[in-house]
C-alpha cells in the first residue's frame, strides 16, 4: 500500500499528472489510486476551471506529441502572422488573440467560440465586435487601432504609409497588425490662418513689419495628404514670399493708401498654387503695418499738420461765411427803413427782458425815436 497514492479532482479542476519529468495524463473530476512503485515519483499541477486558458509549460508539448489529449480537454486557438482572433465565451465577446500565438482554452469551462480574421485582408473591426472590445478595455484593444471623427472632418485611413480610403463622421477600428494603419484627421471647415512678425523693406528702403491674414479650407483632402507633408505650413510658406513679392514693389506710401489686399496678380497666383494641392484660399489681407519707431513720429506729425492745416480752412471758410451774411444783412436793412425798425424794436425788445423799468414819452414816436431814461429798480 506504500506504492499508492490516492488522487481527488474536484468538478472545476483537472490535474495534469506526471512521473519522473514524463507526462502520463490528465485527469477529469473523480478519485484515483495511482501506483508510484518503488521507485516513482509523481508530480501534480492542478488548474482550476475558472482560468480559461491553460497555462503550463507542457502546453506546446501536448500539442506536437499528445493530439489526443489535447483534443479531449482542450479547444486550441492558433494564429498566423497577420491574423487574429475574437474569442467569444457564451455568447459573449471575451477577448482579442493576437497575431502569431497559441491559446489553449479548457473545453469544460464554457461555451468558447471565436472568429479567425486575416487582419491584413480584412483589416476593419466591424462595428458590432469595435463597441464590445472597447466596453471590455484596453486589454481587449491592445491589437486595435481605434479612431473618432468628427463632424465636418474627414479621417484617411493609412496603412503601410500610403492612403487607402477616406472615413466619414464616425467610429472605426481597425486591426493594428500590418502596416502600421492609423487615421489622420483633416477639418473641412474654413479656417484662419495668419503670418505675424514679417520683416519686410519697401521699395523706397523702408522696413516694415506686417501681419497678413487669410482663410482656406480643404476641398481634397488625399490631394492635401499626398502633395504636401504639413499643407497649413505650406500655405503659411507661400503667404511669405507673396507679400514680399507684393510690399517690395510699393512705397511706404502706396502700402499705408492701399493696406487691404495683396496685388491681384500675386494673389491670383497664391489661390492657383494652393488649389494644385486641394486646399482653397478665400481673402488675403494684410492685417497689421507697422514702420519703424522714427518713421512712425513723422508720419504723426504729418497728420497733425493736415489736421491743423484743414481746420484752419473750416474756421476761415465758417467767417468768411459770416461776414458774408452780416453785409447781406446791412443792405438789406439800408434799402429798408421799415425792417430797420423791426430791427430796432426787436433789439429793444431784448433790453427790455433785462430791466425792471423803461420810461417812454411821446407815445410811438418817442418809443422808436427818443427814448430818454431806462431806469432799474431799486
Amino acid at each position: 500500500m506504500l506504492f499508492w497514492k490516492k488522487v481527488t479532482v474536484g468538478d472545476q479542476e483537472r490535474v495534469l499528472v506526471t512521473k519522473n519529468g514524463r507526462f502520463v495524463s490528465i485527469l477529469e473530476p473523480g478519485e484515483y489510486r495511482l501506483w508510484t512503485g518503488p521507485t516513482g515519483n509523481f508530480e501534480f499541477e492542478v488548474h482550476n476551471l475558472r482560468d480559461l486558458v491553460f497555462s503550463s509549460n507542457w502546453a506546446d508539448f501536448l500539442v506536437a506529441e499528445k493530439p489526443e489529449s489535447v483534443e479531449r480537454n482542450f479547444l486550441v486557438i492558433e494564429t498566423g502572422d497577420r491574423q487574429v482572433a475574437v474569442v467569444s465565451i457564451n455568447r459573449k465577446t471575451n477577448r482579442v488573440i493576437g497575431p502569431g500565438k497559441r491559446v489553449l482554452f479548457w473545453k469544460a469551462s464554457a461555451k468558447i467560440d471565436f472568429d479567425l480574421i486575416d487582419a491584413v485582408e480584412n483589416p476593419r473591426v466591424p462595428a458590432g465586435q469595435l463597441d464590445a472590445l472597447t466596453r471590455l478595455g484596453r486589454e481587449s484593444t491592445v491589437h486595435v487601432q481605434v479612431a473618432f471623427v468628427d463632424e465636418a472632418k474627414v479621417g484617411l485611413l493609412v496603412i503601410d504609409n500610403r492612403v487607402v480610403r477616406t472615413l466619414g463622421p464616425g467610429s472605426y477600428g481597425f486591426w493594428a497588425v500590418a502596416g502600421a494603419p492609423r487615421v489622420e484627421i483633416v477639418d473641412l471647415r474654413r479656417q484662419p490662418i495668419e503670418v505675424t512678425g514679417q520683416e519686410i523693406l519697401t521699395k523706397d528702403k523702408v522696413s516694415l513689419r506686417v501681419n497678413i491674414l487669410a482663410d482656406y479650407q480643404v476641398v481634397d483632402p488625399v490631394k492635401a495628404k499626398q502633395s504636401v507633408k504639413d499643407f497649413a505650413e505650406h500655405l503659411y510658406h507661400v503667404l511669405q514670399i507673396a507679400v514680399r513679392q507684393t510690399l517690395a514693389k510699393r512705397t511706404l506710401e502706396e502700402v499705408l493708401s492701399d493696406r487691404t489686399d495683396l496685388d491681384e496678380t500675386v494673389a491670383a497666383q497664391v489661390r492657383a498654387d494652393l488649389a494644385d494641392v486641394g486646399i482653397r484660399v478665400g481673402a488675403i489681407s494684410l492685417k497689421d503695418i507697422v514702420p519703424p519707431g522714427e518713421v512712425r513720429a513723422i508720419l504723426n506729425h504729418v497728420v497733425a499738420a493736415e489736421k491743423q492745416a484743414q481746420a484752419n480752412v473750416i474756421r476761415r471758410r465758417e467767417e468768411t461765411a459770416a461776414t458774408r451774411s452780416l453785409l447781406n444783412t446791412a443792405k438789406l436793412l439800408e434799402d429798408n427803413p421799415i425792417l430797420l425798425r423791426l430791427k430796432e424794436l426787436e433789439t429793444l425788445e431784448k433790453v427790455v427782458e433785462k430791466v425792471d423799468r423803461i420810461t417812454v414819452t411821446n407815445g410811438l414816436s418817442g418809443l422808436l425815436d427818443e427814448l430818454v431814461t431806462v431806469k432799474r429798480g431799486s
